[in-house]
């Protein structure tokens, strides 16, 4: 079926991505907010469920004892994702026996987050093994544009089942299909060819990294990035639902635009990523997304609809632009100890992620149900949470100019062109 072991890799990374991205839905966004507001969390505990899978990255630190534990990487990789993926399946269960409890939500994801961790550090460092250098811009704009197709799916499905079926039913279709996503990437995980361990791999430390000046700016930046996402990463669709009435059916529907547009969004940055670089197209996602915050400070019940389809835009064209760059950037940046670098992405990723969170949730707590005054105006208190996320994006777009990699000024030759280096076959 195929021609080599790497065209197979290729293939099976892709499909367990799309695989993957519907498991991670399930504890994000939309439908985060209906499965979080079923098992009766206050805002705080959505903040920090939110936040699990991204703050537990620090535990990569740890990734050379844990490497130790096992013989090659290909098992260290198998049994983390088997202690991840598996408790997500109970969520059916408890929902089907009426077992509600918010402990039950924050002690599942806290599972699935801890080894997912280790899951995702042995995942990139063999990745970036795995995927020539050269074909990454390429591979990795398909392999993002066939995971908003199941985004697509994903959203289709479970708006429409909270819009239709609100209640017990939808949640077990949510449930549902976390559970057969879970159970989906461990079996198609199972058939990658992963390399070994390198001799003198299995221990590694965060100092070299650390020491590097430039890979340490991008951690600066990455840290004070990630603290700005999660400190109202899940209050965004939280206040549509709870303070404005928004009903699933547009937030469904504005996640599908997101997912439709993004797919055009990554055939476009895939060719124009290796002319500009990848630092470039980050800078230019992260400007988007910033703006975008403003939609809901100035959103009202008026306005609700079509503000989050604005917003489903712009984030279409933002985060394409992000989540093309910011992998590909790492692997730039990163030295062939591979391992090191991403645990101490990792680490600050996770430190300053979970600290973001777990102010935010805070903050959430305090402010939700209040109303602020300024100038006479009325503003929901969420509104002055999203206001302070809008100049922490723009002071993280500053930090990112000290960041050195290559990066190239676009100049816009005229509409005719453009299309015909879009549409032509080679680069």
């Amino acid at each position: 079926m195929f021609y080599s072991s790497y065209e197979k890799n290729k293939f099976l990374i892709t499909i367990e991505g799309m695989s993957a991205n519907m498991l991670s839905l399930g504890i994000q966004g939309f439908a985060l907010t209906a499965l979080a507001l079923y098992f009766k969390c206050e805002p705080f505990w959505i903040s920090l469920i939110t936040t699990l899978p991204l703050g537990l990255q620090l535990l990569q630190i740890f990734l050379g004892k844990y490497y130790s534990l096992f013989k090659t990487k290909k098992k260290a990789l198998l049994f983390s994702a088997a202690a991840a993926r598996i408790p997500m399946c109970f969520l059916f269960f408890i929902v089907l026996f009426d077992k509600i409890d918010y402990r039950y939500l924050v002690g599942i994801v806290f599972v699935y987050s801890f080894f997912s961790a280790f899951l995702s550090g042995i995942w990139t460092s063999s990745v970036g093994d795995i995927i020539k250098k050269e074909d990454r811009g390429r591979f990795f704009s398909k392999r993002f544009t066939l995971i908003s197709i199941s985004t697509i799916a994903f959203s289709y499905i479970v708006s429409n089942a909270l819009n239709y079926r609100p209640g017990k039913t939808s949640i077990l279709i949510l449930t549902l299909i976390i559970a057969i996503s879970a159970i989906t990437t461990l079996i198609l995980l199972y058939f990658h060819d992963i390399p070994n361990f390198q001799e003198d791999k299995k221990e590694f430390s965060i100092a070299k990294p650390l020491k590097d000046p430039n890979f340490f700016n991008f951690l600066t930046f990455i840290a004070m990035w990630n603290f700005s996402i999660e400190f109202t990463k899940p209050y965004f669709y939280y206040f549509a639902v709870v303070d404005l009435n928004a009903p699933y059916s547009i937030l469904g529907l504005s996640s599908s635009l997101t997912a439709i547009l993004s797919i055009g969004a990554f055939f476009v940055y895939g060719k124009l990523v290796e002319r500009i670089g990848y630092k470039k197209l980050l800078s230019f996602g992260i400007g988007v997304t910033s703006y975008v915050v403003v939609f809901y400070f100035l959103m009202t019940k008026e306005t609700v609809n079509s503000l989050i389809m604005l917003d489903a835009i712009g984030t279409a064209i933002g985060w394409s632009a992000i989540n093309l760059s910011l992998f590909s950037l790492l692997l730039e940046l990163s030295s062939p100890d591979r391992d090191s670098y991403t645990a101490a992405y990792s680490l600050a990723v996770g430190v300053l992620g979970l600290t973001g969170a777990l102010l935010g949730g805070y903050l959430a707590n305090f402010l939700n149900g209040k109303t602020i005054l300024i100038f006479g105006d009325s503003y929901a208190g969420l509104k002055l949470m999203f206001f302070i996320s809008l100049f922490l994006r723009f002071y993280c777009m500053l930090l990112l100019t000290k960041v050195r990699a290559y990066q190239k000024n676009l100049y816009y030759p005229g509409l005719y062109p453009s299309l015909i280096y879009l549409l032509r076959n080679k680069r």
